[in-house]
């Protein structure tokens, strides 16, 4: 047998059942490399799944190991099928397994369970502290609305105690009295805190890696597996675990302790498919803008793209603007008035626009409207919007120079200046202030003034507390508005103020 070539060992191999193949495996390495092939088809892995680096199961996980041997794994994917419903016993298995095998660097486990197993949070915390990377990497655990970072450490932090006195004493003395009392016993348990924790890092066992992460979690019970559970190890000895939202939802703000370059690796490795339909980039995310318009180009299911002050870096904006595939699904956009002229371009079909047009945060007390982002924003707007849409304009309300306040009779003519709101399409207005604070009466002359710009425009809502309430009979002088029960009208535009 071992002076046969290997194609006639392989011919011969080809008809041999799973048993037999893995009998023939244990002769030799030279039979093992030639009979693999052939074990492995009968788990449904090929010989291009092999050299791809890629491993699909539901069962039979022993054979992660035989693959790990001889070709390292780059990907596992496991209960892949929809039909099939995975029970305690195949997933301690796989728990098993992963815990023997080197670090695979991607790891996607689909939700398969059977009634009343594995829907909690002990699931992924389980799952996630038997993987061996866990134990010296940092874990980045993104879901939907929040990240968690968890990192790698051998005994849990200080718990301090802190007895409060009641509040019944009757007296200053006596109640002076039990806080006396009360902070020594909280001293004293401290104390002892203190001891145990300092003979936990010098002789006692480690921290063991579930309660790690748990504690990080915060939130165990609502750590729900629902879906599918993603493990990609990134440079940096970091971990990024990924669990797609119910709500389809994904919001990224500032990790200040994650490095530069581990976070560009965090968002070029996310990938939710079609559970992300709604993505938010929160205040001071200050990230790049080629990497976030790659994450948008990769998920064509967006419905919603929400942008916070200072969320994208203003240096790493290009002079060309990125646009994404001509069937986006982008319909609502909301961002700051400098973004628009660079984000509009990834949403060609926007059917309902906010521009934030706030100074930044700590700006003096009455700060100037940028003017000119401003009419940047709306010629953008007009480049790529040749429909109509509902738009919001969220304002400072005491700013100098707002769009209406220096706007003359002249200017409102449309063929005296081509100014861009002439060139919208609106079907909605909505106008938004910061605060409280509200469109006094000597304003609202230009404000009427300012509206008219804006061709086929048929409603105006003011949002809540931002008019001045003032008597009906001026409110009559105005145009011919006529305010009753909330909501006023002319024979041209709707005007709605909500509940004030």
């Amino acid at each position: 047998m071992e002076q046969l070539p290997d194609e006639l060992v392989d011919r011969i191999c080809s008809f041999l059942g799973k048993d037999d193949l893995w009998q023939t495996m244990q002769v030799s390495s030279r039979f093992r490399r030639v009979a693999m092939i052939h074990f492995l088809s009968y788990s449904g892995i090929s010989q291009s799944n092999i050299q791809a680096g890629t491993v699909t199961l539901s069962d039979s996980f022993f054979v992660i190991l035989v693959v790990a041997r001889v070709f390292p794994i780059q990907k596992l994917v496991c209960f892949a099928e929809p039909d099939i419903i995975v029970d305690k016993r195949r997933y301690n298995a796989l728990l098993s397994i992963l815990a023997m095998v080197a670090p695979i660097p991607d790891i996607m486990i689909h939700a398969r369970f059977d009634y009343g197993f594995g829907r909690t949070g002990r699931y992924p915390v389980q799952l996630l502290a038997q993987l061996p990377q866990t134990v010296t990497n940092t874990l980045l655990i993104v879901k939907g609305e929040r990240t968690y970072v968890s990192r790698p450490r051998s005994t849990p932090p200080m718990q301090w105690k802190s007895l409060a006195p009641p509040s019944s004493s009757s007296t200053t003395i006596q109640r002076s009295v039990l806080i006396l009392i009360f902070g020594l016993f909280s001293a004293i348990l401290n104390c002892g805190a203190v001891l145990v924790w300092i003979y936990r890092v010098l002789v006692g066992p480690p921290w063991p890696q579930e309660e790690r992460i748990a504690e990080d979690m915060e939130d165990v019970n609502g750590f729900l597996f629902w879906e599918w559970i993603r493990i990609q190890q990134l440079p940096g000895n970091l971990t990024l675990v990924t669990l797609p939202s119910h709500r389809n939802m994904l919001s990224i703000n500032n990790m200040p302790d994650i490095p530069d370059g581990a976070y560009s690796a965090l968002l070029s490795s996310l990938d939710l498919g079609i559970h992300l339909q709604n993505l938010v980039i929160e205040a001071d995310a200050n990230l790049v803008y080629t990497e976030l318009m790659a994450l948008i180009q990769r998920h064509l299911y967006v419905r919603l793209l929400a942008c916070g002050l200072n969320s994208i870096r203003p240096s790493s904006f290009v002079a060309a603007p990125i646009p994404c595939n001509s069937d986006s699904t982008i319909y609502a956009l909301i961002a700051p008035v400098s973004y628009l002229p660079h984000l509009l371009p990834a949403a060609p079909h926007i059917q309902q626009l906010s521009i934030i047009a706030l100074p930044p945060v700590g700006a003096r007390s009455r700060p100037d409207f940028d003017i000119t982002a401003y009419h940047a924003a709306l010629d953008a707007v007009a480049a790529v919007c040749t429909h109509t849409l509902r738009l919001t304009l969220v304002f400072r309300h005491d700013a100098t120079g707002l769009p209406w306040s220096a706007l003359s009779d002249a200017d409102a003519d449309a063929e005296a200046r081509d100014l861009p709101e002439t060139r919208l399409r609106l079907d909605e207005l909505i106008l938004y202030t910061d605060d409280p604070a509200r469109f006094w009466l000597d304003i609202i002359h230009a404000l009427v003034r300012w509206l008219g710009l804006f061709p086929g425009l048929r409603r105006v809502t003011f949002a809540r507390g931002a008019v001045e309430t003032f008597p009906f009979a001026k409110c009559v002088e105005l145009r011919g508005i006529r305010f009753a029960c909330g909501v006023t009208g002319t024979d041209d535009v709707n005007f709605d103020i909500w509940d004030n």
